[in-house]
């Protein structure tokens, strides 16, 4: 079997001195992979060196195996120079492909199956047969199945339609319609043909064995012949939750080990993964196991668009959606993050090679801290940790109130490398920060404070700053310490003398009623994280409203009375 890694070259000439950057491969196996390329929609193309033709790979991993029977591996590239254990590349591919099917493994079994001698596509085979082991050893989901026959009893229902045109010569044969409880239902067939698929392509001894054993057990489920169509009718109930494991590693071995380059050709594997989408499903699996209590992660969000345009003079409508990889939510602070697999070099510090970061990455985080984070605040650019690139990079500006961190990942350790960025960016971390550390431990002592700490500049800010975090535009109105027991104050172009300023409130009307909804007091000094919390429950308090949740009648106006003398009366908030 051919070893090589990304962007590595295929080529048949028997002069080429092979490496994991240059793979030999025969004549036959080339012209296999030219058909092929042809039909790829990634970045492969093809380079002429000395006169002879080269294929140069992209950005993906996997497994091609040619009719012929010769195969060739394609590892991650993790490092500018050559790797000296090419095993581990392979477990890290493992450990990646298990992150993007969502596997939920078994720690033994999964254990058991990172095996750095088995080829990726074995590998693949193994976890499928790990998996649909254990479903049947669990119990396979029967299913009634409507049969249409001829037989000399009645069972079930007699078609009277088909009775009726029955010959004088077959009086004796009933027409009859019942139900069956058999194994036959979409799921297990298609296993079933999966099963098939993988007597066929394994090589491996072990896997060839368990395979067999399973086609025993499975013999009285019927396969498919043409079971791709039948994917989407494959059922996610509560009843099918067993088979929610297995599932995508049914389908990986069902589109011959290839879900996104397989068009067609059955005369051979090509089993290939985009590196970027494995990279960026790695990032996020193992991000969500270290965020704290209260944050969320969401994968590609797809609430923002770039513009809005009206083609022809009537409503606008909105065009070129931007999803970013991950969106981190946390006391009602968004944070966007993206995951580019790309080797950085931090000695490269000049302003002609910029690190190697591509501009057209830095256009995009731009637009998306405008419309995901209104223009201010953190946000952090991952890429993998690697010998050139240890530690986080010198903060980047857009402005000044919109800052991008650029991070590596430590690929073997599966976490962000900790640095001056872990400041602004509380949720990624496991432990409860305490310390002054943490930009949400911040002290706010003055109402410059509060607008800095919204990503404002100063107090005469600090309204624009509200409506932008809370998306509502409200009344602001500044309190002094004459007015704090008078639920009074003056609004936000009247006051003077900000030395006597000692709190605030916000209030934002509701459409749907004559009511509306605000902060209650905020008495200074309070921490961040408390007036991230009091914004939070602000908006929530809003967003029932809107939606009829509380209502409009005397128990509601007492509800909001109530809540908002607790919020008046309030010291301090409590802790998460």
């Amino acid at each position: 079997m051919i070893q090589v890694r990304e962007y590595a070259v295929l080529t048949a000439d028997p002069e080429a001195n092979a490496s994991m950057d240059v793979g030999r491969v025969s004549g036959a196996t080339f012209e296999w992979l030219i058909d092929l390329h042809n039909q790829w929609e990634q970045d492969s193309k093809f380079v002429m060196r000395n006169g002879k033709k080269y294929l140069k790979l992209g950005s993906y991993v996997g497994y091609l195996q040619s009719p012929s029977g010769e195969g060739i591996e394609i590892l991650p590239k993790t490092e500018f120079a050559s790797p000296e254990e090419p095993e581990s590349l392979r477990m890290l591919l493992q450990d990646m492909l298990g992150c993007s099917a969502s596997l939920d493994g078994r720690e033994g079994d999964s254990a058991d199956l990172k095996r750095a001698e088995l080829p990726i596509h074995e590998w693949i085979i193994a976890q499928f047969l790990n998996q649909l082991t254990h479903l049947v050893k669990r119990g396979l989901r029967f299913d009634y199945e409507t049969v249409e026959e001829e037989s000399r009893f009645i069972r079930g229902q007699l078609d009277v339609g088909r009775q009726s045109r029955q010959s004088p010569a077959r009086a004796t044969w009933f027409n009859i319609r019942h139900d069956v409880f058999t194994p036959n239902r979409t799921e297990n067939r298609l296993l079933r043909t999966a099963l098939d698929y993988v007597l066929k392509l394994t090589k491996n001894g072990q896997n060839w064995r368990v395979a067999n054993t399973l086609s025993h057990q499975l013999s009285v489920i019927e396969p498919f012949r043409k079971p791709l169509p039948q994917i989407g009718q494959w059922q996610n109930t509560k009843l099918m939750q067993p088979y929610k494991a297995i599932k995508p590693w049914c389908v990986l071995v069902l589109e011959r080990l290839n879900p996104n380059f397989q068009h067609g050709l059955h005369s051979g594997i090509a089993m290939l993964f985009p590196m970027e989408q494995l990279f960026e499903n790695y990032v996020a699996h193992h991000i969500k196991k270290r965020m704290r209590s209260g944050s969320s992660l969401t994968s590609q969000a797809a609430s923002q668009w770039l513009i809005q345009h009206s083609s022809d003079g009537g409503p606008e409508k909105t065009w070129f959606q931007l999803k970013p990889d991950l969106l981190v939510t946390y006391l009602s602070r968004k944070s966007v993050m993206d995951a580019k697999w790309k080797l950085l070099d931090s000695t490269q510090n000049t302003s002609a090679e910029k690190y190697g970061i591509k501009q057209a990455d830095l256009y995009q985080l731009f637009a998306y801290g405008h419309k995901y984070q209104n223009g201010y605040g953190h946000m952090l650019l991952v890429y993998p940790k690697h010998a050139a690139f240890q530690e986080p990079l010198p903060k980047f500006s857009f402005s000044e109130d919109l800052h991008l961190w650029c991070v590596p990942f430590d690929l073997h350790e599966k976490q962000l490398e900790v640095g001056e960025w872990s400041r602004f960016f509380p949720a990624l971390t496991h432990r409860e920060s305490t310390g002054a550390d943490s930009a949400l431990n911040q002290m706010l002592e003055s109402i410059d404070d509060v607008a800095r700490a919204l990503g404002g500049k100063g107090s005469s800010d600090l309204a624009h700053r509200l409506q932008l975090h809370l998306g509502l535009e409200g009344t602001l109105t500044l309190l002094r310490g004459d007015q704090i027991h008078k639920h009074s104050g003056d609004q936000f172009n009247d006051w003077s003398d900000q030395n006597q300023v000692v709190g605030f409130f916000y209030d934002v009307p509701v459409p749907t009623s004559n009511q509306s909804v605000g902060t209650g007091m905020l008495l200074l000094p309070l921490r961040t994280d408390q007036l991230l919390r009091r914004l939070e429950l602000l908006l929530k308090r809003y967003q029932r409203q809107v939606s009829g949740a509380v209502p409009i009648n005397l128990n509601g106006v007492m509800a909001r009375v109530e809540e908002a003398l607790r919020l008046s009366l309030a010291k301090k908030e409590p802790k998460s």
